[in-house]
Parts: C-alpha cells; sequence; structure tokens
C-alpha cells in the first residue's frame, strides 16, 4: 500500500491551490470500528478514510488514501487483511487490504452493492450483503479461487451478517416494515428476535452464545441489545440515551466489547451501565477554498448592456448585505449597470432622475445556488425569476441537450428584450466525466464534483478548472472537501443512506464535519425547502398557498404539483438543528431551492423561512441569500452586496424584511445591471 498510497498523496499535493489548513478531529459522525485479533490495534472509518490507531487509543495513521470512501472495515483471523466497501461510482464493491504487504485489492466488482464484509472463520471467505439477486441476501466468496456462493434466499432483504468463531452467521432481515435478526443454520434460518423498529449490525461474543446488535426505536433513539441464546433467546437492552451508531461492536474479551457512539469510540462491560473512552485525534491538512475569481465576473462588463443612464433612488431603509442592520435615508447613485455611490440622503448631488422609494426597503438582489433546467419556457421561467426577486441563478447541467438549451437561455435573458436572471450554467454531467477535457471548461460557469468518480480527480482538470477560476460544488463532502470546493450541496438528504458520512441514524453531525466546513469556509446548502419544506409551509400556512404572483404565474395543476405532499427522508427540523449548528459553530450557509422540485422563485423565499423558523437570525438569512452565495460563486466583487462598484442588482420591498423574513415576498420592484423593472409588469398568467 505505501506505493499505493504515496500516489494518492502526490495527486492531493498536485491539485491544491488554495490556503491549507491544518485541522484537528477528536470526533468522528457515523463511524465503524473494529479490533485486530490480538487485541492491541483499532481499526476505524474516519471522514471516508480507514484509519488505525492502538486499541488504547491515541493518534490515528492512514490505512487508505482520501481520494476515495472507504467503510465498515473487518480483520482477518490471523490479523493480516482487512476487508471493506469502497465506494465505486453510485455504489459499493468490496476490497482487501494486506497489512503487511501495503497493497490494496479489489475483490468483488459488480453492477450490484456489496456491502457489510466480514471473514469466515478460518479466514478463506468473505461473508458479504449484496444485492446480486434484487433485493438484498448474505454471500459468500472465496478469496484465492473466486467461487461465489449465495446462502440465503429471503423474501426481504437480508443485511448485516456477522459470523461466530464456530462460523454461525447471524443476519438482519426487513421485510416489509418488519424486522428480524436470524441465525443461518446447515437445515435453514432460525429466527432468532423479532420487532417493529429497525435492526441492525450483530456481532457474535469471542466464545459465542451472546449476540449484540443495534436497535433504532425512534428517530431519535438508537441502542445496543443482547440475546442470549439459550432454549428461549433472552434479549436486554445495554444502552440507552446513546446515539449509538449502526455498525457492528468489537470485542476486547468475552466480558467487554467497543462501539460507537455520540461522536467518540467506547469500551464497555456487558454487565456495567458505564462507559469508557477510548480518544484519538488526527491532525489533517485540508484545502480552504481559494475564493478565485469567477470568469464571468472577469468577463461581466463585455454582457452589459449600451446604457449609461445616471439615476438615483431614494430610500429609507437599505439592508446592503454587509452590515447587519438597515442604513437608514440613503441615496443609491446608478451609473448604466453599477453602482457608482451609497451615500447618506442629501450628501452628494442629485442627478435628474430620481426614483422616489422613501417608504420601501431596498436589498440585494437574491441569488439561487442550484436549479436544475426549467420545465416551463425560457420566456416564463425568466419572468418567474425576476418576480421573485432573483438576479443570479446557478443552473445545473445533466446532458448535452439541457447544455444547449442553457446557452441559449443564458444569452436570451442576458438582454433587455428578455427578463430573467443572470445565469451560471454548471457541468459536467456524470455521463462527460471520462471524456471531459480541459477545452470545455470554458463552456461552463462553475464546475459539479458527483460522489464516487475519482476520474473527476485528475489533477490535470481540476487544475484546469481552478485556473479558469470556476467555483467548484459537490454533492458529497467527502472526499471532495479535500479539493477546495466552494460549495456542498444538500448534506445529509440526498438519500437514505446507513453509511452516511454526513449524519448519523439518529441524524445527529459530529465535531469531524463542523470543524471542516468552519475551517475550510465551505459552503453548506442544506436546500431545505426540497425536502418536504415547501409542502410543509403550504400545508401549515394558507399564505404561501395564496401568494398572488404564484396564482398569477403558475396554473392550479402546477401548482398542485408542488404542493402535493412528499416523503421526507430525513426530517425537516433535523435539517434546521443542523444548520444552526453550523451556523453557531461559524459555518456559512449558502441558499439554494432545487426548483423546478419546487416552485420557480417562491421556493428560494420558503427556504429563507425555513431558515428563519430554525433560529438564525434575519439579517443572517439574508446575508446567506444575498453576500455568502455570490462568495459561493466567486463572483463577490461584482453582486451580492449594494456598494459603489458592485452591478446594481436590488429587490425593492414594500415591507421589512429584518422584522419578518416573509417580507422579501413583498416586492414592488426588481432592479438587474441597473434596468429598473416593476413586478407588475413581469405578472402574466401561463
Amino acid at each position: 500500500m505505501r506505493r499505493v498510497f504515496s500516489i494518492y498523496t502526490l495527486l492531493i499535493a498536485s491539485i491544491t491551490h488554495g490556503q491549507e489548513n491544518i485541522i484537528s478531529i477528536t470526533q468522528g459522525t457515523n463511524i465503524a470500528i473494529a479490533i485486530s485479533p490480538n487485541k492491541e490495534i483499532l481499526a476505524l472509518d474516519l471522514m471516508g478514510q480507514l484509519w488505525e490507531m492502538p486499541s488504547i487509543g491515541g493518534l490515528i495513521s492512514p490505512l487508505t488514501p482520501p481520494t476515495f470512501i472507504a467503510r465498515n472495515p473487518k480483520f482477518s483471523p490471523d490479523g493480516k487483511k482487512l476487508v471493506y466497501q469502497r465506494q465505486m461510482g453510485l455504489q459499493w464493491d468490496l476490497w482487501l487490504t494486506d497489512l503487511d504487504a501495503h497493497t490494496h485489492y479489489q475483490l468483488t466488482n459488480t453492477n450490484h452493492n456489496e456491502t457489510d464484509p466480514h471473514f469466515s472463520a478460518n479466514g478463506n471467505w468473505v461473508i458479504f450483503t449484496s444485492s446480486l439477486t434484487g433485493n438484498n441476501n448474505i454471500w459468500r466468496k472465496n478469496i484465492e479461487t473466486g467461487q461465489l456462493e449465495q446462502l440465503t434466499s429471503e423474501t426481504g432483504n437480508a443485511n448485516f451478517p456477522a459470523v461466530s468463531e464456530r462460523n454461525e452467521i447471524a443476519y438482519v432481515v426487513e421485510n416489509s416494515g418488519n424486522w428480524s435478526l436470524k441465525l443461518l443454520q446447515n437445515s435453514g434460518s432460525v429466527e432468532l428476535y423479532k420487532s417493529k423498529y429497525p435492526l441492525s449490525s450483530p456481532s457474535w461474543r469471542p466464545t459465542g452464545g451472546v449476540i449484540i446488535f443495534n436497535e433504532r426505536p425512534s428517530i431519535d433513539e438508537s441502542n445496543l441489545a443482547m440475546i442470549l441464546l439459550d432454549t428461549e433467546p433472552i434479549r436486554k437492552t445495554l444502552t440507552r440515551q446513546e446515539d449509538v451508531f449502526a455498525f457492528s461492536p468489537g470485542w476486547l474479551s468475552p466480558d467487554e466489547f467497543v462501539y460507537a457512539a455520540d461522536g467518540g469510540i467506547w469500551r464497555r462491560r456487558i454487565a456495567d451501565t458505564r462507559r469508557n473512552a477510548i480518544p484519538f485525534f488526527g491532525h489533517f491538512s485540508i484545502e480552504r477554498s481559494s475564493g478565485s475569481q469567477n470568469p464571468s465576473q472577469r468577463q461581466q462588463r463585455k454582457h452589459i448592456p449600451d446604457n449609461t443612464d445616471h439615476y438615483a433612488i431614494q430610500v429609507d431603509r437599505l439592508y446592503d448585505g454587509v452590515r447587519n442592520k438597515y442604513r437608514r435615508y440613503m441615496d443609491i447613485h446608478v451609473h448604466g449597470a453599477y453602482i457608482s455611490a451609497v451615500a447618506p440622503r442629501g450628501t452628494q448631488p442629485l442627478p435628474d432622475k430620481v426614483i422616489d422609494a422613501r417608504d420601501y426597503t431596498l436589498i440585494p438582489g437574491l441569488i439561487d445556488l442550484h436549479a436544475h433546467s426549467p420545465d416551463i419556457s425560457t420566456r416564463r421561467a425568466g419572468r418567474a425569476w425576476l418576480a421573485y426577486g432573483i438576479t443570479t441563478l446557478r443552473e445545473l447541467v445533466t446532458n448535452q441537450t439541457e447544455l444547449a438549451d442553457g446557452l441559449q437561455r443564458k444569452s436570451a435573458w442576458s438582454t433587455s428584450t428578455m427578463p430573467g436572471p443572470r445565469l451560471l450554467l454548471t457541468g459536467p454531467t456524470r455521463k462527460d466525466l471520462e471524456t471531459f477535457s480541459i477545452k470545455q471548461v470554458s463552456e461552463y460557469d462553475a464546475f459539479q464534483l458527483y460522489s464516487g468518480y475519482p476520474v473527476q480527480l485528475i489533477p490535470e482538470k481540476i487544475n484546469a478548472v481552478k485556473e479558469w477560476g470556476l467555483p467548484i460544488f459537490a454533492e458529497a463532502l467527502f472526499p471532495n472537501i479535500h479539493f477546495g470546493v466552494n460549495g456542498i450541496e444538500k448534506i445529509g438528504n440526498l438519500h437514505k443512506d446507513p453509511y452516511s458520512l454526513h449524519l448519523s441514524g439518529t441524524n445527529k453531525t459530529y465535531q469531524d464535519v463542523l470543524s471542516i466546513l468552519t475551517s475550510t469556509r465551505t459552503k453548506m446548502i442544506p436546500m431545505i425547502v426540497a425536502s418536504g419544506g415547501f409542502q410543509s409551509l403550504a400545508n401549515n400556512a394558507e399564505s404561501w398557498k395564496r401568494d398572488s404572483t404564484y396564482i398569477t404565474l403558475f396554473s392550479s395543476s402546477e401548482r398542485g404539483k408542488w404542493e402535493n405532499a412528499i416523503e421526507n427522508i430525513i426530517p425537516i427540523n433535523t435539517l434546521q438543528t443542523f444548520v444552526t449548528k453550523l451556523v453557531a459553530a461559524g459555518g456559512r450557509i449558502g441558499i439554494a431551492s432545487n426548483t423546478p422540485h419546487v416552485p420557480y422563485g417562491l421556493g428560494l423565499h420558503a427556504e429563507l423561512t425555513l431558515l428563519a423558523n430554525a433560529g438564525l437570525s434575519n439579517d443572517q438569512v439574508l446575508r446567506f441569500a444575498t453576500a455568502e452565495s455570490a462568495a459561493a460563486l466567486g463572483l463577490d466583487n461584482s453582486i451580492g452586496t449594494i456598494e459603489p462598484g458592485k452591478l446594481a442588482d436590488f429587490v425593492v420591498l414594500t415591507g421589512n424584511p429584518l422584522t419578518r423574513i416573509q417580507d422579501t415576498l413583498s416586492i414592488e420592484a426588481v432592479v438587474k445591471e441597473g434596468e429598473w423593472i416593476y413586478r407588475k409588469n413581469l405578472l402574466y398568467p401561463p
């Protein structure tokens, strides 16, 4: 492995351009552990890598590189190998590490998920979960011969095999919402315990006769329980009020086990209610996003309409995106597309044209950091975005057709003949990752990193993206954080994932994730609105359904599609708690809607309300939707705040959003690059 690891170390070093941060980690989110047969070494997965340390605790050392996700390690009976699951593309395969030779090699390579590996008692086989037959079942593969055998044929999903010293296999079955712990014998399977709650990760006591497993009786409770194998199995709960991570414990002796919970690693005796910490720590060098200037910013003046008009806006309340309160009684001078002065009323001579907004509030143009290609016409979409005050939009391109359409939209919206936001296109698509060339960089305004595709991390490609100045966004924190990304999207709520590195099974986050996000200044883009947030607001407050602009711009069938309740993968309040915890720790947020999964424009305002409801102050929410989102795009020198030299992007409000965040909807007019557009002129029925 020394040779493999050194190559990946050089890869990381060759694509870091920003400032390096040294981050100390003393907690982990949703980590798994394994104990070596001699009880001297503890292996763990942390931040997507495998590590080792003394079983009594201490400094952790890497076993795998940071360029791919490795999880769920298990030692071979002789302690010479580790088996683990590695994410490849959007699936999991099994890999082996020879700890003496320091080499990695692939054990399984199918189009299905192989997870939860465990060695047989003699070390010749790896027993694991696979979806080869459609649903999950337990399989085994011979390490030397490659022979593959199916061990179970459950009608539900069989997962989490655990092998005893006598080669007995315990595993978990989920079938139509019912869960059971089973024992595989030569004559078939025997049910040991059944539950209406999720079960996972059994572990055999070394001498046999006892199985410890995880049970989650509620969304915020995860316990360890024990089954004593007697004539009638006896169950006992071992832990309470702990966030026990749903991975199998290891054993120091027949009476003492080790498990991960509450961000740490603990040792505990079966007969004891107390636990003792096994401390670990590591120091990691991670690149802080360089904040390089986006080419859209460098080239912005080339796309400005020929408009040298000079006017001033007199406003009573100015939220400039810099301060946490209003500047009162201000004059904003606009020359062409730019702000030329922001001054207290009457301190600078006024031009001939003065717009009286003395009873109004002025805020910077809103920015939406994540949307997809519209499913309505370009003209309708452009009017909808602007009608809700969104002057800058980042759109994710998923195929070549969308790229061509996006380029046409971008061109159309850059003129005054078709109102629309400033459009920033993001690529490449997953399909184009293999063939993506440096020449294609200039087609995009931002770059997207996808989970499980190491081909995108080739130094030549990442360096080209950074040298061009494109902001980089990613759909997962690891391993992408190593490459200086600007934003992490939908953290924790992309899909239901028992192997999440961002949230535990009870939806909690710990110091590793929080420290990395705060230290690197990476924007977390939660998109709570797209995780059932809009439906929650619309069904609990009729004002969202009755919004007059929403009713005018969209048909009843379109509105019904957005208002229908969806199944929340993660509870809204859990995502809100994560956001407030991150912000309290010094983290930064970017704002996005994930349109068209939520209403154009209105979805972004719903996100603002959801963040305010989470406990963020209104000035924080507004700053995240303007200045911080502009910084995520690398456009903070031209948009995001109301300051001299910036583009004249404003939203004119009749309400007071620092008092009531939903007043961001009280839009009178929108100004994009100095062009004043009354909202009423954008409102046409579909």
